[in-house]
């Protein structure tokens, strides 16, 4: 089993893998205070319930910080990505050009394939 065949197994993070697979963005809710959180957890970040379930994204939200990685044969985009609902995801940014990005670019889930049998979810300008 590899790294992401792991990832996407464990328990606490399967439902987001799977959701993903059928190119849906979900998210962990608390059902205790009502707020989403990221990462996929067992226990509520902001007031420590294990009463938790997964609610649907549109994926939507802006780039909080970002760096541009130019070694290699194309550059690619990792940014932190602040979500609409609340949490900041590390993820990258397809599809366009780093020159266009700045702190506050509005973005949007996209899936791409995996190379296994799901996708995966990565973020493209709005």
């Amino acid at each position: 089993m590899d790294f992401i065949e792991f990832i996407q197994q464990n328990p606490e993070t399967k439902p987001f893998w799977d959701a993903a697979a059928v190119d849906r963005f979900v998210l962990p809710w608390c059902l205790q205070c009502h707020r989403t959180h990221w990462y996929p957890r067992g226990v509520c970040p902001h007031c420590h319930s294990t009463e938790l379930d997964w609610r649907e994204s549109p994926g939507e939200g802006e780039i909080y910080s970002f760096a541009v990685n130019r070694r290699g044969k194309e550059p690619y985009v990792l940014a932190y990505v602040a979500l609409n609902e609340g949490p900041i995801m590390l993820s990258n940014v397809v599809d366009a050009d780093p020159a266009a990005l700045s702190i506050g670019t509005k973005v949007k889930v996209v899936f791409k394939p995996d190379g296994l049998e799901g996708s995966i979810p990565l973020f493209a300008l709005r």
